[in-house]
């Protein structure tokens, strides 16, 4: 079987474990290499948890060998306990935010989670909380710095350190949206849309997460920040295609799509949409505006394979990772490949986003 054919029955896995669906199309048998093969792709689009969820779903005939399976329960096992101590941290953190009255508003993590069937067998990596306003952002960066936590600024102007054995970041900026131009129109959607619209009880607390809107383009422009970057891996599809399928009820599809055109980006949009609905199964109904005929987003899935979570795993820039003399110039090479590939579908972003990258990463001021 070749390594398509694989994905082919890894995305049918995803989609039955994504969806709670018992659909089983493109599913087959698999040998145990070929099972192999498919928890190592699963592991590197971060999808192994949704993926198990699918596999409960197949005939019994079909499952991975017992050895594999055994295996991957106990990854499980570990995600479910990540999660939960994430879960800990973050009520730990808001506590101690909302003593010093500092609001901060959770982006991506466990506040996607919840639009997931399983929200537990998401993995999330880290903690991302933002602070609306400079002051409020220097201020928690304070509070952290005063308990003797060093803190590393990191492009994009967020901070990011360790609060037991969970990384933490704190932004100042909600969007990957990096056109200047368009950063006053940000701060008015902020505005127009305040975070109050959705919260939801976090163990006797309030946790402020965006509103529907602005969750929908905040998951969507960290796609596009990833793919002018490095790649990223299936998770953060199932991202865009839960939090639409979730809030389809919430958010009107003509102001959404006319935030995308006003911020340059809804050529790119449309590609993501045709990827969701053809890969990941997102339902039509749940798309909030529809996809012009013709649109050929193919090539950029086939980017998402190639480059795995985030770009560890992509075989054409091996090594870049390990600290070799060529890793910068590797680096440059691959973001100017990907700008390259998305100017046509967005073209301000594509320009944009190494300047500002560049910019932030050595200045701690507020663009």
């Amino acid at each position: 079987m070749t390594d398509q054919q694989i994905q082919t029955v890894l995305l049918s896995l995803l989609r039955s474990g994504l969806w709670a669906s018992s659909k089983s199309d493109g599913l087959a048998a698999l040998s145990p290499a070929e099972w192999n093969a498919l928890y190592t792709y699963a592991q590197q689009h971060t999808i192994e948890g949704i993926v198990f969820d699918g596999l409960q779903r197949i005939p019994a005939e079909l499952l991975p060998p017992r050895a594999l399976l055994l295996k991957w329960a106990a990854r499980l096992d570990q995600i479910e306990r990540h999660n939960r101590k994430m879960a800990a941290v973050i009520k730990d953190q808001l506590e101690q935010f909302e003593l010093a009255g500092i609001r901060a508003v959770l982006l991506k993590g466990l506040g996607v989670a919840a639009c997931y069937e399983v929200p537990e067998h998401r993995i999330s990596g880290d903690v991302d909380w933002y602070f609306a306003g400079g002051r409020a952002f220097r201020k928690a960066n304070a509070m952290m710095e005063k308990q003797g936590i060093s803190l590393l600024h990191t492009a994009g102007l967020s901070a990011e350190y360790c609060w037991q054995g969970i990384v933490v970041e704190h932004h100042q900026r909600m969007f990957d949206i990096h056109n200047p131009f368009c950063f006053s129109y940000l701060n008015r959607l902020q505005e127009q849309y305040p975070f109050e619209t959705l919260k939801q009880d976090f163990a006797g607390l309030t946790l402020t997460l965006p509103s529907p809107i602005l969750m929908m383009l905040q998951v969507n422009a960290h796609i596009l920040k990833h793919l002018l970057s490095f790649g990223l891996g299936i998770r953060q599809l199932c991202d865009a295609a839960r939090v639409y399928h979730t809030y389809r009820n919430a958010v009107d599809g003509k102001t959404l799509e006319a935030i995308y055109q006003r911020l340059g980006i809804l050529p790119w949009i449309h590609l993501l949409h045709a990827v969701l609905l053809k890969y990941i199964g997102l339902p039509a109904a749940s798309l909030p505006f529809p996809i012009p005929e013709g649109t050929d987003a193919d090539w950029m899935m086939q980017e998402v394979w190639r480059s795995g979570n985030f770009g560890f795993f992509d075989e054409r820039f091996e090594g870049a990772q390990a600290g070799v003399a060529g890793e910068r110039k590797q680096a440059g090479m691959r973001i100017w490949s990907n700008v390259k590939r998305y100017f046509r579908y967005a073209p301000m972003e594509a320009l944009s986003f190494p300047v500002v990258q560049f910019i932030s990463k050595y200045s701690h001021l507020k663009l």
